[in-house]
């Protein structure tokens, strides 16, 4: 082949090539393109919202403020005793908050053991249960019904059972956790809902559609600089309709059960006069406590532990064998059946 023949080959291709590229784009301009559409803009199919380019990187609740408590010399005691479902290291935070306000912070499993549970009580302001997974016995159900009769707090952080996934060198495998305490709280009219909540509103959670927004439902000193609270691994408080039992908080709109799916605003805090019903446990933890205002509603709570009064002689549960010390006297007053009306605490 010729030089001249080579040359016109060639020619003739870039022609060719340029008046393609040419007519794809002028056919771009006469339907309504656009050329050189930048990465995301005009695309369709990019739903929902947040996949468009915009939300790669959505925003997330600031951490800020601080845990602040009534200031005060309360004794506050944190059960440990029943399964419960959290480390120690969850709870600094919230420790450290009490320290600095002047209270002591003891768990019970730092307490003597053969000591009775009424002994164990007296003297104390509040109680702190934290997701026990084993349930109260009736002996302890008494005692702590007499503890919030004679004036005593009680603050209850709980969840919905869930499955939890673990992994070793073996294998791993998958637990169902459940709370183990409704003997005790039904007696307060309260008890954990049988599912957890989400919501898949980006507005409405706090990054993640099982990190529910709550929100006060009136007014109540729990509610105090806390207008909005995330829980991570939320669910729902049921409260007996005939009960002293009041809902302080409930979730946003749009919150929905995960495995029903029924949407509605969910009671997620109630309240009676010395017991505080809290479904959820995560809001404790250092990574959540400072979302949202976590950090003022748990320096509500422990305000509230602090504020009970302190019992120095707690009557022990009924005995049978007929004997009893003097700290250990019978008491007249028992763990109300779940199907009743629980007496209102003085």
């Amino acid at each position: 082949m010729t030089e001249g023949r080579v040359v016109t080959l060639v020619a003739t291709y870039i022609v060719v090539a340029v008046l393609l590229v040419g007519g794809t784009a002028l056919l771009g301009l006469v339907v309504g393109g656009t050329v050189g559409t930048p990465d995301g803009v005009g695309i369709e199919g990019q739903s929902p919202a947040q996949f468009q380019p915009d939300r790669v990187n959505p925003d997330v609740d600031p951490e800020t403020g601080r845990i602040a408590v009534e200031r005060g010399d309360a004794r506050i005691l944190v059960d440990a005793d029943h399964g419960n479902q959290f480390e120690r290291s969850d709870l600094e935070p919230a420790v450290e908050a009490a320290f600095r306000a002047g209270h002591t912070v003891t768990f019970s499993d730092d307490v003597d053991s053969d000591q009775p549970y009424n002994r164990t009580l007296a003297g104390r302001s509040g109680l702190l249960v934290v997701q026990p997974t084993e349930g109260f016995s009736a002996g302890e159900r008494a005692v702590i019904r007499n503890f919030t009769a004679a004036g005593g707090h009680v603050v209850v952080l709980a969840e919905p059972t869930q499955s939890r996934v673990s992994t070793g060198l073996f294998g791993g495998g998958a637990t169902t956790v459940s709370f183990g305490a409704n003997n005790l709280t039904e007696s307060y009219g309260v008890r954990i809902g049988a599912e957890p909540l989400f919501n898949v509103d980006d507005t409405a959670t706090d990054n993640n559609f099982k990190s529910i927004y709550s929100s006060p439902r009136g007014d109540d000193p729990l509610t105090d600089g806390a207008e909005t609270v995330t829980f991570d691994a939320g669910g729902y408080v049921a409260v007996r309709r005939t009960s002293d039992a009041e809902v302080v908080y409930q979730s946003v709109p749009g919150t929905r059960t995960l495995d029903s799916r029924r949407a509605g605003q969910y009671p997620t805090v109630a309240r009676t006069e010395n017991l505080v019903f809290v479904a959820d446990t995560t809001l404790l933890e250092r990574s959540e406590v400072y979302d949202a205002d976590n950090e003022a509603f748990v320096g509500n709570l422990l305000s509230f532990l602090a504020a009970g009064d302190a019992p120095e002689h707690l009557p022990g549960p009924p005995v049978t064998d007929g004997e009893s010390d003097e700290d250990d006297e019978p008491t007249n007053e028992t763990a109300t059946p779940t199907n009743e009306t629980p007496t209102p605490s003085t």
